[in-house]
């Protein structure tokens, strides 16, 4: 495993994340210090492949006094190194205090059948007959993202998607929130998932995508899941927001090659997602937020370093 991050990961981004590595590794939890060349291996990959290019320091960023504004981030990022995936939302200063909003335009399935959900949290508020048997998703052993030995789904109904949209609403963001109180960043996440008739303004600031209505491993830009568990989904915002996957391409996608993080990712939001107690680390709270002071990109690619 740590061969594999070794080829992906060239010594030269391993040395560009060094110094940032190691003052971010003093704001976050003890079990990221015995990973660090590691975790300063994925920091740098990251900081080479973005094209928003400036590299202010963990204080800077979370901590000095900056003036109230606020700052839509949007472009790309080449996940695997082989094709781009969409980053939009938006970046507020207020009050000594750090605001991520991003939000999704969710275009409904057709009014028809059942969906399938990963649990029973919903079923209280959804349109019956609701199927709960079995373990939730997000609480078995499994590695896949839609795991065996549970059975859960409700009618396809418009009430039925709107309160699961609401759902999403409240509870996606409680990882990232958590996370950052957890580690005394001065930093909110805002995340919201609405039906196309509720567009936020600026209409820019939205990633349209339809809603599917089974679980399965699909790019977040092609479609959200109502299978697919909370963890899962805080994963996919993460991508929303620019963060890469921290695990080795393709694991996951077929039985015999199961998901491989990478070392020290395997309690990373990032990288094992699946996972009901992954973290969003300091790394990616800064990766997020650094942005807000680079230049604007004059191309998606004309400032990639490698």
């Amino acid at each position: 495993m740590a061969q594999a991050l070794a080829l992906l990961l060239t010594s030269a981004c391993s040395s560009r994340g060094a110094a940032l590595a190691l003052d971010l590794e003093t704001l976050g939890p003890s079990w990221v210090q015995p990973y660090a060349a590691s975790h300063a291996s994925i920091l740098g990959h990251a900081l080479a492949v973005d094209a928003y290019v400036c590299e202010p320091t963990p204080a800077q960023v979370f901590f000095a006094p900056t003036p109230a504004g606020v700052r839509s981030i949007q472009g790309s990022m080449p996940h695997y190194d082989l094709y781009d995936g969409p980053m939009r939302y938006q970046v507020r200063r207020a009050e000594d205090q750090w605001i991520v909003q991003a939000w999704v335009v969710v275009e409904p399935p057709p009014i028809t059948g059942r969906m399938e959900l990963p649990d029973c949290q919903l079923a209280k508020a959804l349109d019956g007959p609701v199927e709960c048997s079995g373990r939730p998703y997000s609480q078995t052993t499994s590695l896949d993202i839609c795991p065996a030995g549970g059975s859960f789904s409700a009618p396809v109904t418009r009430r039925n998607v709107r309160a699961l949209l609401a759902y999403w609403s409240e509870a996606v963001e409680r990882y990232y929130n958590r996370d950052a109180a957890k580690q005394g960043l001065p930093l909110r996440y805002d995340f919201t998932f609405t039906l196309p008739e509720a567009r936020p303004v600026p209409a820019s600031a939205a990633l349209v995508v339809p809603l599917a209505t089974s679980c399965a491993r699909t790019p977040y830009f092609d479609a959200l899941r109502s299978g697919w568990s909370l963890p899962i989904l805080a994963h996919e915002m993460g991508h929303v927001l620019g963060l890469l996957d921290e695990y080795e391409m393709f694991s996951g996608v077929v039985g015999f090659y199961p998901k491989a993080p990478f070392e020290g990712a395997e309690r990373s939001r990032m990288g094992l997602s699946m996972r009901e107690g992954t973290e969003l680390l300091p790394m990616h709270h800064y990766l997020v937020l650094r942005r807000y002071f680079c230049p604007e990109p004059m191309d998606a690619w004309a400032s990639v370093r490698f």
